[in-house]
């Protein structure tokens, strides 16, 4: 009689953990597929500035300074679309801005001086 209550015993016992495995898995999906980015994108939208500059603080000193310099530029609100070549716009802005040769130009400059292919 004892052994049939301790083999019922040990039985309940890989049931009740299998259940209790089964259990965990489940619920550890339920936030998987919960998509945190999205809540993030939808509050950033209707964050003021200083909402956003006051975030941007609690992560890093350096990080609120450029969420200040950003705020505070025209394009501040306006949705950056990554289809458009944004590095070439400003690449090209800055050379236009600066007519100073930069490292590059020099370095091209020197080379041609030292090869003799002025």
């Amino acid at each position: 009689m004892q052994r049939i209550l301790l083999a019922l015993k040990e039985g309940m016992q890989k049931r009740i953990f299998v259940l209790g495995l089964m259990a965990l898995i489940s619920l550890s999906g339920i936030f998987i597929f919960a998509a945190p980015s999205y809540a993030v994108l939808h509050s950033k939208d209707k964050l003021s500035s200083q909402e956003k500059i006051d975030r941007a603080y609690e992560y890093s000193e350096a990080t609120g300074i450029l969420e200040e310099e950003k705020q505070a530029s025209e394009n501040a609100n306006k949705t950056f679309d990554f289809n458009e070549k944004a590095n070439v716009k400003t690449v090209k802005s800055a050379t236009e801005e600066n007519s100073e040769p930069n490292l590059i130009e020099k370095a091209q400059d020197l080379i041609q001086k030292v090869t003799g292919n002025d």
